[in-house]
């Protein structure tokens, strides 16, 4: 039996997070706020599956937690929630690709951002 924890590593490699990282940038320059509209990201962290999972709990996975250098200038470390919808965790259990999981870049509705605490959540379809 193969190692579910393989499959999600697998599936957030870095052609989906720097796929992110252009998401995340459209969305903020859409943004109709003048602070967070010159945000922009530039680098996320790879998770800590193994760190954070064992062989048994991974298929209750529902999160993964990262960093990511967000801000103006792409200078700020954040701490990255990434909230697996549906269908997104079913990809992620397959090994599959995470980028259709990707929500509508032009929206903000799947980030929430909290810039006094360098904190940020994304929810993935």
């Amino acid at each position: 039996m193969i190692d579910k924890r393989i499959n999600v590593q697998a599936a957030f490699n870095a052609d989906f997070r720097s796929t992110l990282e252009f998401h995340l940038g459209a969305a903020f320059a859409n943004l109709d706020n003048d602070e967070l509209s010159t945000f922009w990201c530039d680098g996320i962290y790879e998770p800590l599956i193994f760190e954070h999972f064992n062989s048994r709990n991974i298929t209750s996975i529902n999160k993964l937690m990262t960093w990511a250098w967000i801000g103006p200038s792409a200078r700020d470390q954040y701490v990255m929630t990434i909230k697996l919808g549906r269908r997104s965790r079913r990809r992620a259990l397959k090994g599959l690709d995470l980028n259709s999981c990707l929500p509508d870049a032009y929206s903000f509705d799947w980030v929430d951002i909290d810039v006094a605490n360098q904190v940020i959540t994304i929810q993935l379809d």
